[in-house]
């Protein structure tokens, strides 16, 4: 009592603190708490990092697919010939109208030549279109202004492809088979070509990819005649 009156007068405080055992008892304990919140974060990070990478390239791959399909549903020409031009597991070109399919017929339009590549795990498409319109062409043959435009990269990049083969194609009898029954490559004789099946399979790359898959069957217009 005389103790604490004596250490009031002064304007003292008594300083307490850790004993040597307390201490090697609390920083054990300490560092195991500070482990489990750094191992969350890490993990709520790397959660946060692939969620975003499977986000995008969801995204980059629908909206591509979009492009390829509109593409290729439109493939058309107007005298009645097979618009397919070429047809490879990783290539294809034909000819579509640059309207609305819906509007082709009895309206005048263009006829654009589109291509499709896939190299370097990024699909590339390139097009040009012609100076005369339907239908002045085809009963006067289709004239083009030369050869056709850049490459431009449709999908690839958030991340690379990682399949060979994207493109399957089918007759109209092998699309409505159940499953569908593709023909075999070289395709030599792309006349007979109904449907194509578009195959787009995307990784984040890294030691943790993140992959992506999209497919479809895309039937070609039906008012070609």
């Amino acid at each position: 009592m005389i103790r604490r009156l004596a250490f009031r007068r002064l304007g003292l405080r008594r300083e307490g603190g850790f004993t040597l055992v307390e201490l090697m008892v609390a920083m054990p304990l300490m560092l195991i708490v500070l482990g489990g919140l750094t191992l969350m974060l890490t993990t709520l990070t790397r959660w946060n990092s692939h969620t975003q990478e499977e986000v995008s390239l969801q995204g980059e791959s629908r909206a591509a697919m979009i492009v390829l399909e509109n593409d290729v549903r439109g493939a058309f020409i107007g005298d009645g010939t097979a618009p397919i031009v070429t047809a490879t597991a990783n290539t294809i070109t034909f000819y579509t109208p640059d309207k609305n399919p819906a509007d082709v017929s009895g309206n005048s339009f263009h006829l654009q030549k589109i291509a499709y590549q896939l190299t370097n795990g990024t699909l590339q498409r390139q097009f040009m279109t012609s100076t005369n319109t339907y239908p002045t062409a085809p009963q006067v043959p289709w004239v083009w202004p030369g050869s056709m435009g850049p490459w431009s990269t449709v999908i690839g990049l958030s991340g690379a492809i990682t399949n060979t083969t994207i493109f399957t194609y089918y007759t109209q009898a092998g699309a409505q088979a159940t499953p569908p029954t593709a023909l075999t490559f070289p395709i030599a004789d792309p006349s007979g070509i109904s449907a194509v099946g578009i195959t787009l399979t995307l990784s984040s790359g890294g030691q943790q990819p993140q992959t992506f898959t999209v497919k479809d069957i895309v039937a070609l217009r039906g008012t070609d005649n």
